[in-house]
């Protein structure tokens, strides 16, 4: 082997050592580096994707990775955080599994009570909380909407093309256009007659005096001033004849006297009885009254 070729190889072995070590160490770093930390624990169901390393968020902010992870046979997993010692757990926080990036990586998130005071031990056991859907749950929510959509199309197919349903439809819409046609004649025969109507009208307005208008509404106000000199007339005429009546019945002059007194009727009535035989009797014999002599 020549002096180039070793000196190339031990080149790529330095790169391929200060790759891996930085790798290395970003992810040392990144878990906490030389930090001191504490462990807490919690559990979760199978199925959470979770794995050694991913990091462990307490109000969006990194605090720690997961440890270790731990398949237990009832059907959960117990996980082991390493938090770094400057961060504190509040009381009342839950863990819940949620999606890290679009490559289905993992993180734990840790959720606090706003409000809560105090703070949890180290080594105490984390309840989980109710997480967000995933992806996968997301994709089962979308094929079970696509499902339905397909469903449904498929019953529109049935009700609308197999049923006649397009057929009625183009029935309808059809009938309907008819219908507009229709109103629409109504309605310009309508506004044809009322423009006739107010030409009329205008006409009529037109061909009326405003003179002969004037004269007869002062004709008018006259005669009903002269009804009104009437009507007071008559009313004062009125109560003049009901005061003479109310004098005739109430009073003792001889007019009352004469329409109240039986006895001055009774006398009357004998000079009238008088009277007629008196003139009975000058017909009968004018000579007896009447002496007439010529010389």
């Amino acid at each position: 082997m020549t002096t180039k070729r070793r000196d190339e190889l031990l080149v790529g072995l330095l790169l391929l050592v200060a790759v891996v070590l930085g790798i290395g160490g970003t992810i040392w770093i990144a878990r906490g580096g030389l930090a001191s930390g504490y462990p807490m624990f919690t559990r979760f169901k199978w199925g959470a994707g979770l794995k050694q390393g991913q990091p462990v968020l307490l109000a969006g902010v990194q605090v720690g990775y997961v440890a270790k992870v731990d398949l237990i046979p009832d059907g959960t997993i117990a996980v082991t955080l390493k938090l770094q010692s400057q961060y504190k757990v509040p009381a009342g926080t839950t863990a819940t599994v949620q999606a890290n990036g679009i490559f289905g990586d993992q993180l734990i998130a840790l959720t606090p009570i706003i409000g809560r005071q105090g703070y949890m031990s180290a080594g105490d056991t984390i309840p989980t909380g109710v997480a967000s859907p995933g992806v996968p749950e997301l994709l089962g929510k979308g094929d079970s909407i696509a499902l339905n959509l397909r469903a449904l199309t498929d019953e529109a197919r049935t009700q609308f093309v197999a049923g006649g349903g397009v057929k009625d439809v183009r029935q309808t819409v059809a009938d309907l256009t008819r219908l507009v046609a229709q109103l629409s004649a109504v309605t310009a025969e309508q506004s044809k007659q009322l423009t006739l109507t107010q030409q009329t009208v205008r006409r009529t307005l037109a061909s009326v005096d405003s003179a002969k208008v004037d004269s007869a509404v002062k004709n008018l106000q006259a005669t009903s001033a002269q009804i009104e000199q009437l009507t007071r007339d008559f009313k004062q005429t009125n109560a003049q004849v009901q005061g003479v009546l109310d004098k005739v019945n109430n009073g003792t002059g001889t007019a009352a006297k004469m329409l109240n007194d039986p006895a001055v009727y009774a006398r009357l009535d004998t000079l009238l009885l008088r009277v007629d035989s008196l003139v009975m009797d000058l017909k009968k014999n004018p000579k007896k009254y009447i002496n007439l002599r010529i010389f």
